[in-house]
């Protein structure tokens, strides 16, 4: 038995869901054991962004990626001291890797590290209804409306499509973002503000596609929920929702990686709307409505698991 020690009641969004989430597949797991309280007897510490308890035992750090805007870079001394610090290294996707490698330099650093998708438990999704309120053929695109999740060049570019189609757009403002603003709710285009996430995957399974335009999302929860609602995807291609989507949809090439080591900052959501468009009438192609289960959350938390285990 391993006693894993799991930092809860910490951070926002994506983070925190996916802890969540596994924390319950770590139930199924005998030799497992999550320990929350601090002050109990651990093995290990599964650190998620970074180690907030002071403690002599070893932390293998789930890293949610890094800061790689010139104004930020700042931000990177504390993600940078957390993996330093740590006995081992779990990316959600190749890019997030690729990314920590080229700005906090990962290989150089040398600590062995694994890449391991984030998941979900297949059983909840397969039991929720799909929502009766939703057109037929209709699209979803559901973020903290930060800048680099870019609501706008997605809604300008779904009405330049002109498909005849509706496209639901949840979610709130996110840490620094701002909520998307109700004058482009139109016939075709509907604002709905934050939901529970069995509603979102309610609105899901009654949609055929998914618009996800992010500009750099390491493993984002919502293509992981989409994917296995069975929609198919437009996305861009920096980050790591291309490798998610794979054949299962739309990849747009609209962004570059720059060759320094930050970039400036730049308007982020100022995809041409023709650009967009295109993507979206390529991705109308795809019918397929088959359930991706290859990020079933039990499979990953054996994953994470098979790390956690080496240090009981």
């Amino acid at each position: 038995m391993v006693k894993v020690f799991i930092q809860t009641g910490i951070f926002e969004g994506g983070p925190v869901v996916f802890r969540e989430r596994l924390i319950n597949a770590f139930k199924k797991i005998n030799d497992i054991k999550v320990i929350k309280n601090p002050s109990e007897k651990f093995d290990v510490e599964l650190a998620f962004i970074r180690k907030t308890i002071k403690h002599n035992k070893p932390y293998v750090l789930r890293v949610d990626g890094c800061y790689y805007e010139k104004s930020r870079k700042s931000g990177n001394k504390r993600i940078e001291e957390a993996i330093l610090k740590s006995s081992y290294l779990i990316f959600q996707s190749k890019f997030s890797f690729a990314l920590c490698d080229k700005i906090i330099g990962i290989k150089k650093i040398g600590i062995n590290y694994s890449i391991i998708y984030n998941g979900i438990d297949v059983d909840y999704i397969k039991n929720i209804e799909p929502s009766k309120d939703i057109e037929p053929g209709s699209f979803i695109s559901c973020a903290g409306w930060r800048p680099n999740k870019r609501p706008i060049s997605t809604i300008k570019g779904f009405l330049k499509a002109n498909t005849g189609r509706h496209l639901y757009m949840i979610g709130g403002a996110g840490f620094v973002g701002r909520k998307i603003d109700k004058k482009y709710n139109s016939k075709y285009i509907h604002i709905i503000d934050e939901q529970s996430n069995k509603n979102i995957i309610s609105i899901m399974k009654a949609c055929d596609y998914q618009i996800h335009l992010c500009h750099i999302d390491s493993c984002p929860n919502a293509i992981i929920e989409g994917l296995t609602c069975g929609l198919n995807v437009l996305c861009t291609n920096l980050g790591g929702t291309s490798e998610l989507v794979g054949s299962n949809g739309v990849i747009m090439e609209v962004d570059n990686l720059w060759k320094d080591r930050y970039v400036d900052d730049f308007d982020i959501d100022s995809i041409k709307p023709d650009i967009v468009a295109e993507g979206i009438h390529r991705l109308l192609r795809y019918n397929k409505r088959e359930i991706d289960i290859n990020f079933d959350i039990d499979s990953v938390a054996n994953c994470y698991a098979g790390i956690l285990k080496k240090y009981r």
